[in-house]
């Protein structure tokens, strides 16, 4: 049968495609020029449509269906970035191209070293049946369930492989059990949790005293949580409150330690050592190879210890450094006391022949300009925070000028986090200019009954006396300026012992009213307290405190009042010490020992 021609060649291809339109080749169309009249006049009346691309079978370049489900797919990954609202958006003609529903994503190796399982509804089987059963799927991986435990809808161990954790994952939805249930399973890179209590330290201590060598005073606590008496526990030092109670146990029962091997415990920051110089004097060799550490910047918190040795061999680090010779010149730089590094003994640096070494003075609890003020300071100071740790805090409206001011700052909530009970106070410059003036003038409090008020809102405390730094750094008949420094904790509730330890630093402007003094100007300041202050917070020390300093027989007063604990007769006092001024030969004899004591210079005093 022959071809139709013309307007005949329609009828024909409507029993192959159902009416829709063809259009003929260029060499079928220059062959039918007596119908070309026919064609513009149905050209001029018919409906334009959109239809299949249809090509003959013979063109090499034909699009597949397959290949247009690739390049679909291809461009899903690339639009998959775009806001959500934009995604799914197609053409009403466009195929709907398959997506990959049921295909799991990549696992992405955890840094931590470790891999949760978690597989759901698996209460009626045993672990010996669900252990076989994952066996089974992954032949012939072997693998090891660690810190299994059993909840009310699901089943969950760690692994620490990660081509264990890969090879899981990849049959997460295939592990079929006897009964031909098949389990739900989930992979994902995650630490094990630990809960420190005294039994968790007591068990530490044994295995940490197990491991301690007397004769080299070398601790071996690599690979720490696989140690066999941690079978039911995970005991990693990765997590910084393990690794602060093995340090306070060190620093206890060890505090002669020299050598520390850390090797294989997958630390990434060592922000515990902080201080660690005060803790282990003796400190010299540290191992931290097979670890984490990703730059040097997290070893900084060794730079003051006298370390002489350090292993870094396997870690993220060595891998910024373009050659061996930079890498030992970077860890030489933050350590320049470093003899061996990696087990290699470096050669001696040149260096300038100076004693580049100097001491400073050491630091002192208390500054008096005027060491006569000292038994009028402590006195204050004593009855002043003895009142204010007590559970009434109103009386202290004598202890203020009529016109007194005060203001509370206390640093950014992203510097040490919120201080929720003095944040409404905070009258930080960062603070109130954004806030303008209004806000301003409110945080600073004026009067009596204003700065009373404010203290009475704070919660609780108690101070430690031990810990206060005194400095007096005016002190003449008619003014005083005293900033005092310290701890203190701040309880939440009353029946509540457990609070939070805060420093604070509070200067005071005492000026004289009537027979006594009182506070004309305050400033205070409230932090969180440092990891080292909190572990000496009311703990003795073997020096006396510094309010005993110029303490004498007649220095306690009855509290009556506030006004009778913090007046003095100041009259009395200047009355008194008229007659006992000293000569000039005295005076000097006060300068040479104050400066013997200070390390001044003569000509500064």
């Amino acid at each position: 049968m022959s071809k139709p021609k013309g307007l005949s060649r329609r009828g024909y291809n409507s029993k192959r495609d159902s009416g829709a339109l063809r259009f003929s080749s260029r060499n079928d169309y220059e062959n039918d020029n007596n119908n070309r009249d026919d064609v513009m006049e149905r050209s001029s009346t018919g409906r334009i449509s959109f239809k299949r691309l249809q090509l003959k079978g013979n063109i090499k370049n034909r699009l597949t269906e397959r290949a247009i489900r690739t390049r679909l797919k291809d461009e899903e990954r690339t639009i998959s970035t775009f806001n959500e609202r934009t995604r799914g958006l197609r053409h009403k003609s466009c195929t709907i191209p398959k997506r990959n529903f049921g295909e799991t994503s990549k696992l992405i190796p955890s840094t931590l070293g470790w891999y949760h399982v978690m597989i759901e509804f698996t209460r009626r089987y045993s672990k010996d049946d669900v252990i076989q059963a994952l066996h089974n799927a992954i032949f012939p991986e072997n693998f090891i369930a660690h810190y299994w435990r059993t909840e009310k809808s699901y089943v969950e161990f760690f692994v620490q492989e990660y081509s264990i954790a890969q090879r899981l994952q990849s049959v997460e939805r295939n592990v079929e059990m006897d009964d031909g249930y098949r389990l739900s399973m989930r992979v994902r890179g995650k630490c094990p949790t630990v809960s420190i209590d005294e039994e968790f330290k007591e068990r530490m201590q044994l295995v940490m005293a197990k491991r301690y060598n007397p004769h080299t005073k070398l601790l071996d606590m690599s690979n720490f949580h696989a140690d066999a008496d941690f079978r039911t526990i995970f005991c990693g030092l990765l997590h910084s409150d393990v690794m602060s109670a093995a340090l306070d146990i060190i620093e206890k029962h060890t505090p002669d330690l020299e050598a520390l091997n850390l090797n294989q415990n997958h630390l990434s920051e060592l922000d515990s050592f902080e201080n660690v110089e005060q803790r282990l004097p003796h400190l010299k060799i540290i191992y931290l190879a097979d670890n984490n550490i990703a730059c040097l910047a997290r070893l900084m918190v060794l730079r003051n210890a006298p370390v002489t040795e350090l292993i870094l061999e396997t870690n993220p680090l060595l891998q910024r450094y373009k050659d061996h010779s930079s890498y030992v010149a970077a860890v030489r730089e933050k350590f320049p006391k470093l003899v061996k590094l990696d087990g290699v003994k470096l050669e001696p640096q040149i260096l300038f022949d100076v004693n580049d070494v100097y001491s400073l003075p050491r630091a002192k609890a208390l500054f008096l300009c005027d060491t006569s003020g000292g038994n009028i300071i402590f006195q204050f100071l004593e009855q002043y925070f003895k009142i204010f740790d007590s559970d009434n805090r109103q009386p202290l409206l004598d202890a203020y000028h009529e016109q007194a001011m005060m203001s509370i700052s206390v640093p950014s909530a992203s510097q040490v986090g919120r201080l929720e009970s003095f944040w409404k106070f905070n009258r930080n410059l960062r603070r109130t200019v954004n806030n303008g003036v209004i806000n301003r003038i409110r945080q600073l409090k004026v009067g009596p009954l204003a700065v009373v008020s404010t203290l009475a809102e704070w919660p609780s405390t108690q101070h430690d006396p031990q810990s206060f730094t005194v400095d007096v750094t005016i002190f003449t008949p008619k003014m005083m300026c005293v900033t005092v420094g310290g701890l203190f904790k701040e309880f939440e509730s009353a029946n509540n012992t457990a609070g939070s330890i805060r420093y604070f630093q509070r200067q005071f402007i005492v000026v004289p009213a009537g027979n006594g003094f009182c506070i004309r100007n305050e400033m205070i300041f409230v932090t969180r307290a440092s990891r080292s202050q909190t572990r000496t917070f009311l703990k003795p020390q073997q020096t006396m405190p510094v309010v005993d300093t110029f303490a004498t027989p007649t220095a306690t007063i009855e509290i009556i009042g506030v006004q009778n604990e913090l007046q003095m007769d100041h009259q009395g006092a200047t009355s008194s010490a008229a007659p006992d001024q000293p000569d000039d030969a005295t005076k000097m004899q006060m300068v040479q020992v104050m400066s013997a004591q200070s390390h001044m210079n003569m000509e500064m005093e």
